[in-house]
Parts: C-alpha cells; sequence; structure tokens
C-alpha cells in the first residue's frame, strides 16, 4: 500500500470554505494574539530564556547560562531562537517574539499532518483535532520549550523514514539520518527509542527496508557529523566536568530513580486521547471480531510505534508526561484512521471539533489567569532590579532576575565572600544577618518562597 495514493499527488489550494478550517485558524490565532501579554511562565521557561538572551548578548554560538558554558542541553533551539530575540529586542518584546518558534514549529507540524493525511482536508481536520483535544499537547503551542522543534524534527524525520520505505535510496536515507541528528541537537537522545521500536516493527512484519536503513554506516556518520562536533568541542575546552549536569540529572536520576510507577506513560497517554480510547471502547465486539482493522498500513505502524516506545521508556526512573509529546501525533494519526473504519467521518469531525472546542478554551482560560496572576508578581521584580547595578546571588541563582538584569551575576556561596570590600545588592532566598532587607519580592513560579534584597556597603 502505497502511503500517498497517486491521485493524491497534486495539491489542491482551492480549499472550499469549511467552517472548521476557520474555527481551527481563528482560534490558534486567539493563542497567538494572548500569548503577547503572557510573561516567562516558570522557572524552566526562564531559565531557557536566559540562556538564549545571554547567547545572543554574547555575540556567541555557545550557549551560556549566567555567563558559563551550558552543555545541559544541545543547542539548536538556541541557535534557532537567536533571530527571534534579535527581532523582539527591536521592539522590546523579546519573550512574545521567543514564544515565535514554538507556534512556527507547530504550523510546520500541521502540514506535515496533511501530508500524513494523504493531503486529504477531512482527514486532516480530524487528525489535527484528536491530536489538539489533548490538552498538554495544545499548552506547549505557546511555550519557550524544547517540545515544539522537537517533535517537529522527529515528525519530519519519521515522514522521510515512511518515503524511503515506499522507495528506498541513498539520498533518503540521509536525509532521515540528517533530521534524526537535528532532533537529536534539539532535545538530546530521547528518541533514540524510536529505533528499536522500528527495529521490532520491521521484524514482525518482517519489512526489510524498516531494518535495513537502521544499519546504514553512512547514515550514521552523517548522524554523529551532526552531533560530535559540540559535544567534543566542550569536552576539549572545559572538560568532562562541563557534562555532570547531564550526567548526574538527565541521565543518572531521570534512568535509575524510582519515583514513578511503571504505568505511569501509559496512563499519561490515555488520559490525553481520553474520549478517542472510549470511542473505540465503544465498539470493542467489532474490533474483537475483525482484528484486521489494526493491520492496515502505516496505521498500524504508528500504533506499534506509539506503544512499544512508551514500553521501553517505562523501565526509566523518574518520570515526565512531556516526554511522551513527540509521540502524541503519530497516536493521533493511529486514532483517526482506526475511528474512521468504525464511525462516519461526519459524525468522527463534528465530536473530534467539539472536544477540540472544549480544550481550546480551557487552554486559553489558562494562559489568561497567567496573565492576571503572574504579571502583577513579576512586576515588582522589574521594578526593583536595574541593568545599572551590581548584584549577587546568595547560594542559588533566580533566572527570573538574569533576564531582567540581561547580564550574569555571582553566586556567593558564602558570606565571607562578601567581606572583600564588595559593594551592590544580594538577592538571597532566606533571611541573613545583614541588617533590614530594603525590599522582600515574592517569588512568581513557587508558592510561600520570598526573597530578600540587602543592599551592601564597603
Amino acid at each position: 500500500m502505497k502511503f500517498h495514493s497517486e491521485s493524491a499527488k497534486k495539491v489542491n489550494f482551492t480549499l472550499k470554505f469549511n467552517p472548521y478550517v476557520i474555527f481551527g485558524i481563528f482560534s490558534l490565532m486567539m493563542l497567538l494574539v494572548a500569548s503577547f501579554w503572557l510573561p516567562l511562565l516558570s522557572y524552566q521557561e526562564a531559565r531557557r530564556a536566559v540562556i538564549i538572551q545571554e547567547t545572543y548578548l554574547f555575540k556567541s554560538l555557545l550557549p551560556k547560562f549566567n555567563g558559563e558554558p551550558y552543555f545541559t542541553k544541545p543547542p539548536l533551539h538556541t541557535w534557532l531562537s537567536l533571530p527571534f530575540y534579535a527581532i523582539g529586542s527591536l521592539f522590546n518584546q523579546e519573550i512574545f517574539a521567543l514564544r515565535l518558534l514554538s507556534f512556527l514549529a507547530i504550523g510546520l507540524l500541521l502540514y506535515l499532518l496533511y501530508l500524513f493525511s494523504q493531503r486529504k482536508l477531512s482527514k486532516t481536520l480530524l487528525s489535527v483535532f484528536v491530536l489538539f483535544s489533548s490538552f498538554r499537547f495544545l499548552s506547549f503551542i505557546y511555550r519557550i520549550d524544547l517540545e515544539p522543534l522537537f517533535i517537529f524534527f522527529v515528525f519530519l524525520s519519521i515522514y522521510v523514514f515512511i518515503k524511503y520505505v515506499e522507495k528506498p535510496s541513498l539520498k533518503t536515507s540521509l536525509l532521515f539520518y540528517a533530521l534524526f541528528g537535528l532532533a537529536f541537537m534539539v532535545r538530546g537522545p530521547l528518541h533514540f527509542f524510536l529505533i528499536p521500536s522500528i527495529l521490532a516493527y520491521g521484524l514482525i512484519t518482517k519489512k526489510p527496508n524498516f531494518i535495513i536503513i537502521l544499519f546504514q554506516p553512512l547514515g550514521w556518520l552523517l548522524f554523529l557529523i551532526i552531533v560530535l562536533p559540540f559535544y567534543l568541542y566542550g569536552y576539549l575546552k572545559f572538560g568532562p566536568s562541563i557534562f555532570e549536569e547531564f550526567f548526574k540529572v538527565d541521565l543518572s536520576e531521570r534512568l535509575y530513580s524510582q519515583k514513578d510507577p511503571f504505568y505511569y506513560y501509559f496512563l499519561a497517554l490515555s488520559l490525553n486521547f481520553f474520549p478517542y480510547l472510549l470511542l473505540l471502547l465503544i465498539k470493542i465486539k467489532t474490533l474483537k471480531k475483525d482484528f484486521t482493522l489494526f493491520k492496515d498500513y502505516p496505521s498500524n505502524f504508528f500504533l506499534f510505534l506509539t506503544l512499544f516506545y512508551v514500553f521501553l521508556l517505562s523501565f526509566t526512573g523518574e518520570k515526565f508526561d512531556k516526554y511522551l509529546l513527540f509521540l502524541y501525533p503519530f497516536f493521533a494519526l493511529f486514532l483517526s484512521e482506526i475511528l474512521l473504519k468504525l464511525y462516519s467521518e461526519k459524525f468522527l469531525i463534528n465530536l473530534s471539533a467539539l472536544f477540540y472546542s472544549l480544550n481550546f478554551l480551557a487552554v486559553l482560560l489558562i494562559l489568561i489567569s497567567h496573565i492576571h496572576s503572574l504579571r502583577p508578581e513579576i512586576e515588582p521584580w522589574k521594578k526593583e532590579l536595574s541593568p545599572k547595578k551590581e548584584y549577587f546571588f546568595y547560594k542559588k541563582v533566580q533566572p527570573l532576575a538574569l533576564f531582567i538584569i540581561k547580564h550574569p551575576i555571582p553566586v556567593v556561596k558564602d558570606l565571607k565572600e562578601l567581606s572583600n570590600n564588595k559593594s551592590g545588592v544580594l538577592i538571597s532566598p532566606e533571611i541573613l544577618n545583614l541588617g533590614h532587607p530594603t525590599t522582600v519580592l515574592k517569588d512568581p513560579y513557587k508558592r510561600g518562597e520570598l526573597w530578600y534584597i540587602y543592599p551592601l556597603v564597603n
């Protein structure tokens, strides 16, 4: 079975007026416009924004955080964000500009869904509505985060992979490895479990092209050419200690700490697509009688890719549901295909549009609530902190302060370090024996945590 039918090769740009298309575009534009007033949402988002800001201000391609080289995450998201930050800085709208990369990545993902849906508008609409009915997925569209760009590159790499399976060529296989490498350069090795998933599918279905492409030396060489230089430079320039946070937190704790149950990821996947899984459950008798409904390619590949990956990832220790987000487009495509065999297209599009509408309203309301709750708590920080003053952190870094001040701030571990005739301002998360603080600021992201501002006098 060809992934694209012959009749679908030509793109028809003269789409009929479709109220669902209009609503979909309008709703996403509403999220884009509303995000204009959205401040930095969390420690993680503030940290990501600071890395981009400092890389831009230092005029360097080496990502930095508080003046130090940053190798915990790969650099591609930072590099691609630099033009957006530059444009935003012209209008004093850096935060909104940084959000645009996520919107762009999701916009490109929608076009890929159109291609995966054989360029059929109705199937595309259903796939998009199923995908965007996931609260977790839709809420990432406006975030300054690695996930949207990572999702796009992984999804594009699998699209190219399927093109290779249909018509093998060295050029297509190398493009797959290049995109797989670029996905790595956004987020690291999170998508590596796709390799054994693809291999297992190829062995079970006895499809040699699924296996052959995974054992191409030229492809892996291209992957290493894309990935290794950044890490090799870090190792030679700064030594192995520069990767300490990556190995200690991202690998050791994530892989081996036993904090979450084995079923965590299966539960997260089920909850995000619950309405559509319920529709499948209603037709369970039909599915039992006609198991061939699961045998159509490529939808069965998308199902296997998702479930086998989730199974492998479930053996890791500390779990985060956002680690599954890049699988959601594949699962949405599978659900769309299988449900179309069980229900009418009109019914499914109407119902999925309803689910999406409810989810969109929930995401929009939460976005607006963030604007109303966070902006008043961040405003005192902006009034208190000035890039013209010299600051010191006590014991730990506050990334929001870094973003506001726009330059690195030394971290003092012991008050004795301040005895060397230092003047300026100390930002501390605890009360110190330095007299009365001039200001006490609420942490916008951690309930009940306060930061104390102490003037330092020679």
